[in-house]
């Protein structure tokens, strides 16, 4: 009786956002998971009150020591960034849960919602980042995280050295350059994580009319025109990777291809992921198992040669799907 109440569920959605900002405060990235257990719980216009508070009460803590002390600076170019990021993760929250009247399938809105924060943040940060005071930012920031770090550390260890090493201006920005470069899957992927999460965990306790059957990784599967996107962008990152066409005055090509590529990587990973589970299913191994295959594959993707192997054979697997039936069930498979 409590849980349907009016005042039921605005303390709910307001528990859940709480627990949001202080997932985001400590640093998970998984922190719009309890958005999307409200919006599967309380549908989209309980998402929507769930985002506007955690806006609020995000700008409030950003802004409100330059409110109480006049002395005290605005948020710089890096704090605007996080402003507008933390934004646009909102915004695709919202849209992954759009109530169309014919809603899509869930995967292009999870591509729409990735497409808009490229769309409104990958201008921002280049313009950003072609600003002098941004890169004096920068060579700042790195500065101070050499004296801190360093000073907690001898001198002469190889660890001190490292660091020193990370946080040089020209290695911060090569990582930006990576990261412009995997900005759509890196988003893609942290909306599609949250998404599956935040519906497995509203799925427990049920409490919104009309909530229908999760999603089930191992029926994930993806037409077979998606390979030809896949082969265009591999084509234009190969040219980059040969010929450097992002230095020929083609750098917005070249995003784009890495952009697109990256995404239809993971993509095509979810699909090898979902062949895996399907297996467990099938010859219904313990999920101890499959949790136990999921932690060694990201154990073994650290170190560079079987990294670079294991992030390729997994959506090398769902590409084979293409051409090989690998997920036949055991009632229709072939008994002779």
């Amino acid at each position: 009786m409590w849980q349907r109440s009016s005042r039921g569920q605005y303390v709910e959605i307001l528990l859940f956002t709480l627990l949001s900002l202080l997932l985001y405060w400590l640093g998970f990235l998984l922190f719009l998971v309890p958005l999307q257990v409200v919006a599967s719980r309380r549908g989209v216009r309980g998402l929507a009150l769930a985002v506007g508070a955690f806006l609020a009460a995000f700008l409030a803590i950003r802004f409100w020591p330059a409110v109480v002390s006049p002395s005290h600076a605005l948020p710089d170019a890096l704090g605007a960034i996080e402003i507008c990021i933390t934004g646009v993760c909102l915004l695709g929250m919202l849209v992954v849960n759009l109530p169309l009247a014919q809603k899509p399938r869930t995967l292009f809105l999870l591509l729409c919602a990735a497409g808009i924060a490229g769309a409104v943040l990958v201008p921002l940060v280049q313009a950003v980042y072609r600003m002098p005071t941004f890169l004096e930012s920068v060579d700042q920031m790195s500065g101070d995280a050499i004296r801190r770090l360093t000073g907690m550390l001898p001198a002469d260890t190889a660890a001190a050295a490292f660091i020193s090493q990370m946080v040089q201006p020209a290695t911060l920005r090569a990582v930006t350059e990576v990261l412009l470069r995997s900005f759509l899957s890196g988003f893609l992927a942290l909306f599609a994580v949250s998404w599956w999460a935040g519906q497995a965990a509203a799925r427990r306790r049920p409490a919104f009319p009309g909530i229908v059957e999760g999603f089930r990784l191992s029926s994930f599967r993806l037409e077979g025109w998606w390979l030809w996107p896949l082969i265009l962008s591999g084509a234009l990152v190969l040219a980059d990777l040969v010929f450097g066409i992002s230095g020929l005055g083609l750098s917005w090509l070249a995003y784009t291809a890495w952009n697109v590529g990256l995404v239809l990587l993971f993509l095509f990973g979810l699909q090898g992921m979902a062949i895996v589970m399907f297996m467990f299913e099938k010859y219904r191994l313990p999920r101890l198992l499959w949790f136990l295959l999921v932690a060694g594959l990201f154990v073994l993707a650290a170190p560079g040669g079987a990294g670079a192997f294991i992030v390729l054979a997994i959506p090398v697997l769902g590409i084979s799907e293409n051409w090989i039936r690998l997920r036949i069930p055991r009632r229709d498979a072939p008994t002779e």
